[in-house]
């Protein structure tokens, strides 16, 4: 053969190949855009292919023609034993032949290979359930969130109602000590439904409790929030202090640091500081002493000051005399700035502080309380403009605060 010939049979081959290449390039790439719209077809350019068997398997299989289902994915696992969805046709296959346990062990191969996979999960936690083992069904379910959290508002009730099983509390420990990403979410929701869950709420929180750092600020928050909302005033306060560093904790009184010294809380029996349009609320450094104080900034507007700045107290029945420190810069309103008690049950007022205008160096003010032996189980300590109607809300200068007790007076002390 010459040289010119060589050459070109060279070349006429190389085209081929590429040819041939390209083809079965286009096969695979044209079986991969209709694997799931026409898998028969998929499988017919690219029968070598693990996915389009699989697929058209599950097709045969949703058909009701189980024994080509299993050829074709038996077919699947030769090309790739890696092909997960193969393994799960052969486990709907031996479920509808009634072979439980041979469906469990391919859906335990296809969750190892495709842990992704919603159904497989779901199928593993049902069975797990089924044969009353908690821990490893929450395992599945854990996957199954992890991958998929939209799917939380079908899977959180089941997961609320299981707290209450016999051995939930280590199960569910277990799964909360790996801190899964839906866990928070999950908790505060299951704080959020009806007096119904109290028992399933209360056995999910007992659970959680025992794990260091499972449960954040606004986890506790939202607990506390559903006890504050049903009135559980006690359980309530006990669970407050408990979410409490230690440091705070040495620091409990009537009311809570009446001095300022920490960041409020903003949730239980901290204060609670709300945003007011025309107003600056802020915690400072008192200017001429030590410590801090709450510093009210009125913006020469109208200023709807009326509970937004509050602390929920839990006095027992008795008499008592709340006190505070005052200083007033050129403070400006119709009818002055003042504390309120008031009956958290009911709203009923238990007696108010006189009220502050103008200015005034630090000094102490003081009112006394009664508060009833019934209807009042917690009360609010609020700070309020007098206002009754909008044009009395204008207010301006500032005022700070700092040393809030309330102290339980002896009999015949008032």
């Amino acid at each position: 053969m010459n040289k010119p010939l060589a050459i070109a049979v060279r070349v006429t081959v190389a085209l081929l190949v590429a040819a041939l290449l390209g083809w079965k390039l286009l096969g695979l790439t044209l079986a991969m855009q209709r694997l799931h719209s026409d898998p028969a077809t998929a499988h017919a350019w690219a029968p070598q292919s693990a996915a389009a068997a699989a697929v058209l398997a599950q097709q045969r299989l949703n058909a009701g023609d189980t024994a080509a289902a299993t050829r074709l994915a038996r077919a699947a696992l030769i090309a790739s034993p890696l092909a997960a969805d193969a393994y799960r046709v052969l486990a709907e296959a031996a479920l509808q032949r009634g072979a439980s346990a041979a469906a469990e062990a391919r859906l335990r191969i296809a969750a190892r290979l495709d842990p992704r996979d919603a159904a497989t999960q779901a199928w593993l936690a049902a069975a797990a359930l089924r044969d009353g083992r908690l821990e490893p069904a929450l395992w599945h379910l854990d996957a199954i969130l992890r991958v998929h959290p939209t799917f939380g508002a079908r899977l959180y009730p089941q997961l609320l109602a299981l707290a209450r099983a016999p051995g939930a509390a280590p199960a569910y420990r277990a799964v909360f000590a790996a801190h899964p990403p839906w866990g928070g979410d999950f908790f505060r929701w299951a704080c959020a439904q009806p007096v119904a869950a109290n028992a399933s709420v209360q056995a999910l929180f007992a659970a959680l409790r025992a794990l260091p750092g499972t449960l954040d600020a606004a986890d506790w928050s939202a607990y506390l929030d559903r006890l504050i909302g049903q009135q559980r005033w006690l359980p309530a306060y006990l669970a407050w202090v408990e979410s409490l560093p230690p440091a705070q904790q040495q620091h409990l009184d009537n009311i809570f640091d009446g001095d300022f010294r920490y960041p409020p809380g903003g949730s239980g029996f901290d204060w609670r500081i709300g945003y007011v349009p025309g107003v600056e609320i802020a915690v400072v450094p008192r200017a001429t002493a030590t410590g801090n104080a709450l510093q009210v900034r009125f913006l020469d507007q109208r200023a709807p000051l009326w509970g937004q700045v509050a602390q929920l107290l839990v006095l027992a029945p008795g008499r008592y005399r709340v006190s505070g420190q005052a200083r007033l810069h050129d403070l400006r309103n119709d009818r002055g700035l003042q504390w309120m008690l008031s009956c958290a049950d009911n709203g009923r007022l238990l007696g108010a502080s006189a009220r502050l205008r103008g200015n005034m160096p630090w000094r102490g003010f003081a009112f006394d309380v009664q508060v009833p032996a019934q209807g009042c189980g917690a009360q609010w300590l609020s700070l309020r403009l007098a206002w009754r109607i909008p044009a009395e809300q204008w207010a301006d200068g500032r005022a700070e605060f700092t040393d809030l007790r309330a102290v339980r007076l002896a009999a015949g002390r008032y």
